[in-house]
C-alpha cells in the first residue's frame, strides 16, 4: 500500500513539474517576443537626439516676428535650410544695393547652410504689372520661409491707386500664403507732396492686417529739406545712392541680425 501511494505521489510530482516548466517557457518566449517588438517599433526620432541650436543665433533674431523666429527654430532643428526671399523695385539696389549687401551679411552671421537668401528685383514695374507678369508666383516657386517685401508704393505713385496697391499685396500675400511676410516701404523723394501719404496709408494697411512693418524712414533725413539729396539718385529719385543705401542696408541689418 505505501509503494502505491509513493507512486502515485511521484506521478502526481512529475505531472506538477513537467505542467510549470511549460507554462514558464510560454511565458519567456512571450516576454521576449514583447520586447523585441517594442524596440523595432520606436520611432527614428526616439533613437535620434535633437539638433542642437546654438543660442546665440536664435538671439540675434531678437527683433523677428515670434512667427518667423519659431519657423527659423524649426529649420535649425531639423537641419533644413532657411529661406529669406527679398522682394521689390529698383530700389533694392541690383548688385551694389541694400539688399544684397543684407543678403551677404545674413549668409555670413548664420553660414548659408542654415539661411540662403533670393533676391527678386522688378525694375521700373508696378504693383499691377508684378501681379499681371507673375511676379508673385516667381517669389512662391522659390518656397521662402520669411519673406522682405517693398511693395512698389513709389513707383505706383501716379499709376496706380492706393486701394490697388493694397489688392495687390493681399494677392501676393494669399500666393505666398505659407511664408511670413515683412513689408517696408521705399525710399523717401525730396519735397514730396502726395507719395508720403501713400507710405502712411501702407503703414496703416499694415497695422490693419496685423502684418509686420519696418519703418526705416525714422533714420532718413527730412524728405522736405535739401540733405535728403545727398541719400538718393537725381532727378528721377527712383533709388537710394550709395549713401542711401548704406542707410537703408544698416537699418535693415540692426533689425534682422541683433548684436
Amino acid at each position: 500500500m505505501k509503494a502505491f501511494i509513493a507512486t502515485i505521489a511521484a506521478i502526481v510530482c512529475a505531472i506538477f513539474l513537467v505542467f510549470s516548466y511549460t507554462y514558464w517557457k510560454d511565458q519567456t518566449t512571450v516576454s521576449s517576443f514583447s520586447e523585441k517588438d517594442s524596440t523595432s517599433n520606436q520611432s527614428p526620432k526616439a533613437e535620434t537626439s535633437a539638433k542642437q541650436i546654438d543660442p546665440s543665433l536664435l538671439e540675434k533674431t531678437e527683433n523677428w516676428p515670434e512667427s518667423a523666429r519659431q519657423s527659423l527654430s524649426a529649420s535649425l532643428e531639423a537641419g533644413t535650410p532657411y529661406h529669406i526671399a527679398i522682394v521689390g523695385s529698383q530700389a533694392l539696389g541690383g548688385e551694389d544695393g541694400w539688399a544684397t549687401r543684407l543678403k551677404n551679411e545674413f549668409e555670413e552671421t548664420f553660414s548659408k547652410d542654415l539661411i540662403n537668401v533670393s533676391i527678386f528685383e522688378f525694375a521700373d514695374q508696378t504693383s499691377d504689372q508684378f501681379i499681371m507678369d507673375g511676379g508673385d508666383q516667381l517669389v512662391a516657386e522659390s518656397s521662402p520661409d520669411l519673406v522682405l517685401f517693398e511693395p512698389f508704393t513709389l513707383n505706383d505713385n501716379g499709376n496706380v491707386s492706393v486701394e490697388k496697391n493694397h489688392e495687390n499685396i493681399m494677392t501676393f500675400l494669399e500666393t505666398v500664403k505659407e511664408s511670413v511676410v515683412i513689408l517696408q516701404p521705399p525710399h523717401p523723394i525730396f519735397n514730396a507732396q502726395i507719395y508720403p501719404g501713400q507710405v502712411n496709408d501702407l503703414h496703416l494697411f499694415a497695422n490693419e492686417q496685423n502684418l509686420p512693418y519696418i519703418d526705416h524712414w525714422e533714420v532718413w533725413p527730412d524728405y522736405m529739406t535739401e540733405e535728403i539729396k545727398d541719400y538718393i539718385v537725381e532727378p528721377k529719385q527712383s533709388a537710394p545712392n550709395e549713401k542711401g543705401h548704406e542707410l537703408w542696408f544698416t537699418y535693415l541689418k540692426d533689425y534682422f541680425i541683433y548684436d
